[in-house]
């Protein structure tokens, strides 16, 4: 977390930023309640709202103290991601997830790199983006946010299998987004071309990188089963196990091994899903779930009432931003067209495949 506290408010010491801390979240959650009432989905809202808060600081000195917290990488990837995606992964049952893993992974996998290939091409040849630039904007935007979908399918009831796809889907395509970014950011920076050696060296880092992450979840996940069975009648210690284990799983496997920090939650929590239940107490089972529901709600909160806070870029020179407008339009077709072709093609070829149910377009 990126703090840039004035000297007057420094002298205070942490009372004054966390003061200021839950005072967002306050707004965060006072916005909820709106949003509800509006039925307005709520990460889109408090985007809204941050960007609404950030214009109005900018004119009202009593609101500049809210600049005083900031979005970061650090504090995206090794603090909020690892709560979001470990929340997920533990509402999802192994035994369900390997009954739709062919659709699951075909989508995650090779939808998400025929996607960014689809928008690379085509921003590249339509837009002044090189094809460099093109290639990162499409490992970037490839990956699908299910937030308001998941929310949606809640209220209206929509099939089990449904939420399960969308919700599995997920999470493995931010993991393979994250990963291809990172490969593709290398190969920009190092300056290499693009040639069939370096297609297949990604192709092996790939690999590495995604099921690296894997193992080193599995490995981490195994330790935690241990000590969950070890604390058998200490809810409160057991509950705190899955939370270092959701933090160092991601740290361990992303900033130590070089690996997908996204997998290794994935599997970790995949593990304490199916085989902890046997290991943990009765009170630990009835509040492990309201425990992670609630952390990522706090973890949603922050991240798009923070990212809002530093959209008033966005308004600074209305002018200049419209000489692109014809670029952001075509980029977002192209990111739609791209969804839509991972869809209607590679649903057919999953459901071609002989195992397995087949899935509706």
């Amino acid at each position: 977390m990126e703090l840039d506290i004035p000297a007057q408010v420094y002298s205070g010491g942490l009372a004054v930023p966390m003061l200021i801390l839950m005072g967002l979240f306050l707004v965060a959650t006072i916005s909820a309640i709106f949003l509800k009432k509006l039925s307005f989905p709520y990460t889109i809202g408090l985007v809204i709202i941050g960007m609404a808060l950030g214009l109005g600081a900018k004119n009202w000195e009593f609101l500049s103290p809210v600049f005083t917290f900031s979005l970061s990488h650090d504090l995206i990837m090794y603090v909020l991601l690892p709560v979001l995606v470990f929340e997920a992964s533990i509402n999802i049952k192994l035994p369900s997830l390997l009954r739709e893993l062919k659709p699951v992974l075909i989508l995650a996998v090779l939808g998400v790199i025929l996607s960014t290939l689809v928008v690379a091409f085509l921003v590249g040849k339509l837009t002044p983006i090189s094809f460099a630039g093109a290639l990162l904007f499409g490992a970037l935007i490839s990956a699908t946010d299910p937030v308001a979908v998941i929310a949606l399918f809640k209220e209206v009831g929509a099939p089990e299998r449904m939420s399960l796809l969308m919700d599995a889907e997920s999470l493995f395509n931010d993991a393979t987004a994250i990963v291809m970014f990172g490969i593709v950011m290398t190969l920009v920076m190092t300056g290499v071309d693009f040639t069939g050696t370096t297609l297949l060296d990604s192709i092996l880092e790939f690999f590495r990188v995604f099921f690296g992450g894997i193992l080193i979840g599995s490995i981490l996940g195994g330790l935690a089963l241990f000590l969950l069975k070890q604390s058998r009648g200490l809810p409160f210690v057991q509950i705190s196990y899955t939370t270092i284990l959701a933090f160092s799983s991601f740290i361990l496997a992303d900033h130590v091994f070089d690996t997908s920090g996204v997998m290794a939650v994935i599997a970790a929590g995949l593990i304490t899903r199916t085989y902890g239940k046997k290991a943990m107490a009765d009170a630990a089972l009835r509040n492990i779930d309201p425990y992670w529901e609630f952390l990522a709600f706090v973890a949603n909160s922050f991240i798009f009432l923070l990212l809002g806070l530093q959209e008033d870029f966005l308004f600074r020179n209305l002018d200049h931003l419209q000489g692109f407008y014809p670029s952001l339009l075509i980029a977002v077709a192209v990111v739609l067209l791209a969804r839509g072709l991972v869809v209607y093609l590679l649903l057919p070829v999953s459901n071609a495949l002989p195992w397995g149910d087949k899935v509706d377009n």
